[in-house]
């Protein structure tokens, strides 16, 4: 018998690659694309219906006016002009916690993510408190400007300055995944010839990174273009409006053809943003193939002594432009009234107790915003798990393009997102007749549609770094799909699917884009009454509600931080920006 013979046996799971589908996988595929149709190709489907249903005439003629024109304009001024300053904000950022010896660059990495997760309507009213001439901490110092002064925050200026700094992280974290890919080895071979730090980040870390520049510039012009709650508190009461304050506005006022005119505005914006997730997409695609390595870049530019002086600069801009603003937010919180100076005397919690315990709307708010946010998150948790399941089995096209259609809700405008629900779901359901519009199953809708991808990517991470062998054995031993992913699948990839839906309740829990086309009287969510207080003059209540979801986002991104040694490497933003813990960076 000769060794050709001998007939060697396959793994199981190798067998079942050519038709693992059918053999035992056919639900759960079909399972997850049911959830791509539904979430995804239904509800944009149903948007480009309604914008060109009348013609491409029809829709041009919706378009062509003047207030739309003048939106479009400031949109596209706000996006350029906000982009400009996250991507020198953020690259400098990014720079300085990946290739200096800044010591604890996992806090600042930390509080800088933190920033970009606190909502952004949040972060405006933060500016807005500390820049008007009621602002507690000036007044505090004396340096408040006279009664009746315009607050310098509201207009473009202001927005373009608080769009910039909160979307600056966004462009740190892209540029910490280059800066992750540079080889090692360049670095190194370029500091032996003898070339300065500086020669080195200019002429050779710089050129590198420039698909990841240009993608993080495309990113943040979308976020840009696409953000509600920036606009809404800082142009809305000065009569700047941008796209998607304009289509908010359209659909407060109820008149003929609303509907109509808002989906032809939600497919421009949808058609801007479209573009730079596209553009960005491929430019990203091309940086990851063109970097792939092993050996991470590490801190190379050593401080010495000029290195105190560096951290207290960075500190310093963190201090003014994150926790200074936060820290006017909770001043506010803390005063009787809009105005009153702040001491120890004029000192006061009411305005919580106001907003936990006795005013109806805040209470119902932080209740459906808890029950919303919670149940998406659970049920994204199980969604994820078995979507992954079929994805990291999938081949690399395929999953690719199922993955980008799952984020395609996630990438557009949330405002556009709600619209296209609004047109789904404003005529009851067929076959059972039921509607589910002006209820909180709709915002439900949204949110899963919004938030699978942010729940399913940590997941697929973990997913890829498992050994097979463990479920080939158990395959051979016949044990069925059910419970190998419940008894080996589950408890491998567990602390991912958690910090999925942590991630998830943390930004549902603050969302105000969406929800703020979808709510209906008792279905209001923690950013619309966030919002109604602070149009309706109650600012130290409004700041009252953004200080505890600010507490609470920060408590879900400790929560996260203790999960991280039990997560795939980089898994959290702050890790990633925080770069590689050595000790000479003492970090």
């Amino acid at each position: 018998m000769t060794v050709d013979s001998i007939a060697v046996p396959r793994p199981a799971w190798r067998g079942l690659a050519p038709d693992w589908r059918w053999r035992e996988g056919s639900r759960l595929t079909l399972a997850l694309a049911a959830f791509v149709v539904l979430f995804s190709l239904l509800p944009m489907g149903r948007l480009i219906a309604a914008a060109f249903g009348g013609g491409v005439v029809a829709f041009w003629q919706v378009l062509d006016t003047p207030e739309v024109w003048r939106a479009a304009r400031n949109t596209l001024a706000v996006a350029f002009g906000s982009g400009a300053l996250a991507l020198v904000v953020g690259t400098g950022f990014a720079l300085v916690l990946s290739v200096t010896t800044l010591r604890a660059r996992t806090p600042l990495a930390f509080i800088l993510v933190m920033s970009l997760m606190i909502a952004p309507q949040i972060s405006a009213l933060a500016f807005k408190t500390l820049a008007g001439p009621a602002s507690p901490l000036l007044k505090l110092v004396g340096l408040a400007p006279s009664p009746g002064t315009p607050n310098p925050m509201l207009g473009g200026f202001g927005i373009i300055l608080v769009m910039g700094l909160h979307h600056a992280p966004l462009v740190a974290v892209t540029l910490a995944s280059g800066l992750a890919s540079i080889p090692r080895s360049l670095i190194e071979a370029a500091l032996i010839e003898g070339a300065s730090p500086w020669q080195v980040v200019r002429l050779i870390v710089l050129p590198l990174l420039r698909p990841f520049i240009l993608t993080a510039a495309l990113l943040v012009f979308v976020a840009g273009a696409g953000n509600f709650g920036i606009p809404a508190l800082l142009g809305l009461p000065v009569g700047y409006t941008t796209l998607p304050t304009l289509l908010y506005r359209k659909l407060a006022s109820f008149g003929p053809g609303t509907i109509g005119d808002a989906a032809a505005i939600s497919m421009l914006i949808a058609l801007i943003a479209g573009a730079g997730v596209i553009a960005a997409g491929l430019l990203m695609a091309r940086a990851h193939s063109r970097f792939e390595n092993d050996h991470r870049i590490e801190p190379f530019w050593m401080l010495g002594r000029w290195r105190p002086v560096v951290e207290i600069a960075v500190w310093g801009f963190v201090a003014l432009t994150i926790l200074l603003p936060l820290a006017s937010l909770a001043a506010t919180s803390l005063v009787p009234a809009y105005g009153v100076r702040l001491s120890w005397r004029s000192m006061t919690l009411a305005p919580y107790a106001e907003v936990l315990f006795r005013q109806d709307l805040t209470v119902r708010a932080f209740r459906n915003s808890l029950a919303l946010s919670g149940a998406t998150a659970i049920s994204l948790g199980a969604m994820t798990l078995a979507s992954a399941y079929v994805l990291d089995r999938a081949r690399p096209k395929l999953r690719a393009a199922a993955f980008a259609v799952i984020e395609l809700p996630y990438a557009i405008p949330g405002i556009v997102l709600a619209i296209a629900c609004i047109l789904l779901f404003i005529q009851p359901l067929p076959l059972i007749g039921v509607s589910i519009y002006a209820t909180p199953l709709i915002i439900l809708f949204a949110y899963h549609a919004r938030f699978f991808a942010v729940a399913l990517k940590p997941v697929l991470a973990a997913m890829a770094t498992l050994d097979h062998a463990v479920e080939e054995a158990a395959i051979c031993d016949g044990v069925p799909l059910r419970q190998r992913l419940c008894h080996i699948i589950l408890p491998l990839v567990f602390p991912a699917v958690f910090a999925g839906m942590l991630m998830v309740f943390l930004l549902a829990f603050n969302e105000l884009t969406v929800s703020a086309l979808l709510w209906s009287a008792g279905t209001e969510t923690l950013g619309v009454a966030m919002l109604s207080l602070e149009d309706s003059g109650l600012a130290a209540e409004a700041a009252a509600v953004a200080v505890s979801a600010t507490a609470l986002a920060c408590l879900l991104m400790l929560a996260m931080q203790m999960l991280a040694r039990r997560l795939p490497d980089n898994a959290l933003p702050w890790q990633a920006l925080a770069g590689p813990r050595t000790g000479r960076a003492g970090g």
